[in-house]
Formats: structure tokens, C-alpha cells, sequence
């Protein structure tokens, strides 16, 4: 277009409403941005009587930058940039048109490289979006310019269709961007489920299976295009199949997830425990689509369950068998001699060692808690001796500690049974616990109401066994202070498992 005109001639009003309806249509038909600015300059260059013109838009950081132009030089492109009379976000700045930029207020190293240009005359016009400027497109003329009303609408003109069609143009470019991101979160999303560890599934309101990952597809033997003939209801074994059924239904009817397990042929026909997590799935009017879940074969691990159980049922009976052997022999070795206290005291150990042994038993051995175990050990205080309170946080003592702790919560209960606070009516025991800053749990005991407290003239067993035994099985220690109102005694030990 204006390649076909020579410098100075007068452009006709008809041939700039053409102009104009070509920019318009080549715009609205335009694939890339290029295009539009391609079709932009030939707009401006022919409408506005220039063979010099250029786009400028605000970069990300608000520097204004050359995206196309025509006639002019590197350097001056370089030097240029950036310069603008606005800012990004200014609202509906009028254009400013310059007949000498020999009379502007510019510095003069700007004036300079315009001159340099051959450049005498300019035209800044905003380019604005929803009425903020994000750019500008430039005139340039080499002899002095006047800028007729008829130039300024023209010029108006072409900046409203150019900063709208760029508007659009980066509105396509999102949405293309924000679908490619969706089509890449999609298929991300596709093969994460599809190449799951675990079966992961997607029923119908009806109950069909719309979708099923390739480890339960391969589970039961379905090709991928041969789910509308699949029925999962009928791999159920028929003695699960109320159960499973029923909590599903159960589920779908309150809307609420269910934890289910049931027994299901796999492709071989073999029988498979699979344990299932799901939820009901809602459409956006609330509508009900279905339910979504994952189903884990926990065969193998209910099966090594079932054994550990068997062994620990084993260990248990051969451990109450011995501490019966030993009690018997203890009975027999003992029977001959006079010192029944001593008798008594060694059954007493034996007695806790077994109630230990039982609540570690019931926990599978794992962990037990320190109020279930004191309340235990320190049960079966006969009336009128006493009474003992407990006071202390949710805690879990691994078994080693806890077999230690409930010796010596005995030996400190039959010491006070002797001669403290539980062997006269109206004595207390207090027996708290708390986790303190060096990460260790600190027991107190004390004794409050009973006779008067001296130190023992010798160390016996019990004593022994608390302040030596305790250092080494709790990796901590246990401190006996002999008070006259009343024995305290402190045990520290190195526990984790603050609930």
C-alpha cells in the first residue's frame, strides 16, 4: 500500500476509508501479531502521509520496546527505546503530535539522534486497552509537518482498532497458552492415574465402570475398550458381596466416602483381598455421577498379618508358661524356708512381670499407655491403706521401657504397702508424669500421711533395682529422696511418643 505513493502526496479521503477498511478486515482475519503490525504500518504510513512509522508496546517491566517499524535505523532503535511521555496504566492520554522537535523541551541528546534520523517532525498516538495505555505507535516526517484535524481523528482511529486487535491478540494468546496448560495438566493427570501402583476407578450413577486404570484393568482382565460388558459387582465373592454392596449403597446414600473391604476373583479366578477407599462424585447442579475410588490388594499383607498374630499368640502362651514354671519352682525351692517375706516378694515380681507381659500382649507389643500400665501395676490396694491419684498427659512407652517402669512402679507400691504412705489409713500416693524441655519423661512419685520416713541403714533389692536397673533399661535414672513427711521418688527416661 504505500509503496505505491510518493513522499508528499496527498492521500484522498476515499482512499483512506479504503485503507482503513483494509487495516480493519486484515486485522479481524490476522493469524499471528506480526500480521497485525504488519498491516498496522500500512495503515499509518498511508492514511497519515508518512514512510516512516513504528509500534511500541510496554514491556513486563514497563520499559516501552520496538515490536515493528519502518525506516528506521539500529541505533536509533536502541537509543530510542524506552523513551515515552507516558507511563504503563496512564487512562485516555491525548496524542501529541511535534511540528519541530528543534522547539521541544527534549534533552538534547534525544533531539540530536531524532535530527541524526533526518527526522523533523513526529506523531506520538497512545495505544490504550479498556482505556490504559500499554504502547504507542510513532510518525516520523522529514520536512516540517502540520498535523490537520483530519490527521489527529485519523490517527485516533487507527490507535483504537491497532490497541484493540492487540488486546484481542494476547487474549488468544492466553487462552491458547491456558488450554495448552490444560491439555498438558490433563494428560499429566491421564498417565499419573494410568500408571498408578494401585487400582484407580470411576463409576456411573448406575454403578458401571467408566474408567479403570491399567493395574485394574489388568487385575481382572478388561481390555480398555471393553468396559460397557465389565461387571465388577459379579467378582465379588459371594460371601462378601451383601457387605461390600451395602456400604456402597450406604455411601452413594449419605453422600458420605466409605472404607471397605471385600474379597474379589482376579482374571486367574483367584480370590484377592482388596481393600477400597471411595467417594461419592457430584455434578456442578449437585446432580450424583458416580462414585470415584482406589482399591489396594492387601492379600499378602493380611496374610503376614495373620501370621505375626499367630506368632505372637505363640510367644505369649510359652512366656505365661515359663513365668508358671518358675513360680512353681520357686514355690518348691522355697517351701522349706522360713523367710515367707522373701517368698512373697519374689511372687510379687513375677505377678507384675506377668500383668506387664499381658497389657504388652494386648498391644501387640508395640506400645502401651503409661496410665493404662500404672493403673494396672498399682491396682488391688486393700481398703483402708491408702489411696493413690494419677496425673499426667496421653503417653506411649515402647515395651522395653515399660516392662522397667511397671518393676519399679511395684517396687515403690510394696515399699509404701511396708512402711510408707499405703500402709495406714488416710496416706496418699501421688504418682504424676510430663515430658520436660530435654526431651526426656520425668515420673515423680510421692508419698504424703504415712509414718515417719528415715533412710534405710542398707540397700536392699528394690532399691538397687530402681536407682541401678532403671539407668540402664530407661537410659535415664531414678532418684530416691527419704523425707520425713514422705519418700519422693524421681524417674527420668529417654521416651517418644507424646500423643
Amino acid at each position: 500500500m504505500a509503496g505505491t505513493r510518493r513522499r508528499g502526496e496527498t492521500v484522498s479521503t476515499s482512499d483512506s476509508l479504503q485503507a482503513l477498511y483494509e487495516f480493519t478486515d486484515a486485522v479481524y482475519h490476522a493469524r499471528s501479531v506480526d500480521e497485525i503490525y504488519a498491516s498496522a504500518l500500512d495503515a499509518i504510513t498511508l492514511t497519515l502521509r508518512c514512510e516512516r512509522a513504528s509500534i511500541l508496546l510496554f514491556d513486563d517491566d514497563g520499559i516501552m520496546q520496538f515490536v515493528a517499524w519502518r525506516g528506521l535505523s539500529d541505533r536509533y532503535r536502541t537509543r530510542l527505546a524506552g523513551h515515552t511521555p507516558w507511563r504503563p496504566g496512564d487512562r485516555d492520554p491525548p496524542p501529541i503530535f511535534v511540528t519541530d522537535i528543534r522547539e521541544t523541551d527534549e534533552p538534547d541528546w534525544i533531539k540530536d539522534e531524532i535530527i541524526g534520523e533526518d527526522i523533523f517532525s513526529l506523531g506520538f498516538v497512545p495505544l490504550t486497552l479498556e482505556g490504559r495505555v500499554i504502547g504507542k505507535f510513532m510518525t516520523y516526517y522529514a520536512q516540517r509537518q502540520s498535523f490537520d484535524a483530519r490527521s489527529r481523528s485519523l490517527a485516533v482511529t487507527i490507535a483504537r482498532q491497532l490497541g484493540f486487535s492487540i488486546g484481542r491478540a494476547r487474549a488468544e494468546t492466553s487462552r491458547e497458552a491456558a488450554l495448552a496448560e490444560l491439555r498438558q495438566s490433563e494428560a499429566r493427570f491421564r498417565q499419573m492415574t494410568e500408571e498408578a501402583p494401585v487400582m484407580i476407578w470411576m463409576s456411573n450413577p448406575q454403578g458401571h465402570c467408566e474408567q479403570l486404570n491399567r493395574v485394574a484393568r489388568d487385575f481382572w482382565g478388561i481390555a480398555e475398550d471393553g468396559l460397557d460388558q465389565f461387571d465388577w459387582a459379579g467378582t465379588i465373592h459371594p460371601d462378601d458381596s451383601t457387605h461390600v454392596l451395602g456400604q456402597m449403597g450406604q455411601a452413594i446414600a449419605q453422600g458420605q466416602p466409605v472404607t471397605l473391604r471385600g474379597r474379589y476373583a482376579n482374571r486367574d479366578r483367584d480370590w484377592r483381598l482388596l481393600q477400597t477407599e471411595a467417594r461419592p462424585r457430584y455434578g456442578s447442579d449437585g446432580s450424583f455421577l458416580g462414585m470415584i475410588g482406589v482399591n489396594v490388594d492387601i492379600t499378602e499383607q493380611e496374610s503376614i498379618a495373620r501370621q505375626r498374630e499367630l506368632m505372637l499368640a505363640e510367644l505369649n502362651h510359652r512366656v505365661k508358661n515359663t513365668l508358671a514354671v518358675v513360680q512353681a519352682i520357686a514355690h518348691q525351692t522355697f517351701k522349706a524356708d522360713r523367710d515367707l517375706g522373701a517368698v512373697s516378694t519374689f511372687l510379687g515380681r513375677l505377678r507384675v512381670l506377668a500383668r506387664a507381659h499381658d497389657i504388652l500382649s494386648g498391644v501387640r507389643w508395640e506400645s502401651t499407655p503409661l496410665q493404662d500400665l500404672a493403673r494396672a501395676v498399682l491396682a488391688g490396694v486393700p481398703s483402708g491403706r491408702g489411696t493413690i491419684l494419677f496425673d499426667g498427659p496421653a503417653f506411649l512407652l515402647p515395651p522395653k521401657q515399660a516392662v522397667a517402669i511397671a518393676l519399679a512402679l511395684h517396687e515403690l507400691q510394696t515399699n509404701a504397702l511396708k512402711y510408707g504412705a499405703l500402709s495406714v489409713d488416710g496416706g496418699t500416693v501421688s504418682v504424676a508424669w510430663k515430658p520436660v524441655p530435654t526431651g526426656r519423661l520425668e515420673i515423680l512419685w510421692q508419698e504424703r500421711g504415712g509414718p515417719p520416713v528415715a533412710p534405710p541403714s542398707r540397700r536392699g533389692f528394690g532399691t538397687l533395682m530402681l536407682e541401678q536397673g532403671l539407668t540402664t533399661e530407661l537410659n535415664g535414672a531414678a532418684k530416691l529422696d527419704f523425707q520425713p513427711d514422705g519418700l519422693v521418688c524421681r524417674i527420668e527416661a529417654l521416651c517418644e511418643g507424646l500423643e
